[in-house]
């Protein structure tokens, strides 16, 4: 994946593009071991084909036996992350640090009129759950061509430094009716262990306990 500085939207397409669609394209496994990752098959699921995806490519599907509901689950391992950048003013972004960014692009991309709602799990929750340095999920409905069959989706993002995003896409025809049925499929996907997190501003709390510097209260001692 290259990742160059041209308009957002074209960002996120450079960015998510997979080669799902090329011969000798990784498997779904082979992503799983690059990316740190580990999967449980949803209970009460089925696996479906994959099929090519322009928005969001995925390397696995399952749906619901009574079909209300289906998941889509995208690996991108962070190690085949390549940046191209041309910007002479400013410096690149690092891998470690587009997962927010790429989020928000694909969220509000797979959005009609890309209204998205959407909220970072509280630090505990994205460690014991998910063993991510960081995790979001976020609610919307589903923007035309995205599937012929649901009407609303959900995509649940997580992070762990130098390992990989990945993404849990669950799409029905009302969240709040299947929001049992995701409480107990959202974790099917998650890191094996969680060894990086990401790299957080330091807390109030953590600056108070910085040495600080003291002050002469005057100007720089000349040496006389």
């Amino acid at each position: 994946m290259t990742v160059r500085p041209l308009p957002f939207v074209l960002l996120l397409g450079t960015l998510l593009a997979s080669s799902t669609d090329r011969a000798g394209a990784p498997s779904f496994e082979q992503l799983l071991q690059e990316g740190g990752l580990e999967f449980t098959p949803p209970a009460g699921l089925v696996a479906m084909p994959v099929e090519p995806d322009f928005v969001m490519p995925y390397q696995a599907r399952y749906r619901s036996r009574d079909g209300e509901l289906e998941v889509r689950y995208a690996i991108r391992p962070l190690a085949r992350m390549e940046i191209d950048y041309e910007d002479p003013h400013n410096a690149a972004p690092a891998p470690n640090d587009l997962f927010n960014m790429l989020f928000r692009a694909l969220s509000e991309t797979l959005a009609r009129d890309h209204e998205v709602i959407s909220q970072e799990y509280p630090l505990a929750t994205a460690h014991k759950t998910f063993r991510a340095g960081w995790a979001s999920a976020g609610v919307f409905d589903l923007a035309e061509g995205i599937s012929p069959d649901y009407r609303q989706g959900m995509l649940i993002a997580i992070h762990q430094n130098d390992k990989a995003d990945a993404y849990s896409l669950i799409l029905t025809n009302d969240l709040g009716k299947a929001r049992q049925r995701i409480l107990a499929l959202r974790d099917s996907l998650r890191f094996r262990s969680l060894d990086r997190d990401i790299n957080r501003p330091p807390s109030p709390e953590a600056l108070q306990r910085l040495p600080m510097i003291p002050e002469t209260g005057g100007t720089a001692a000349s040496g006389h």
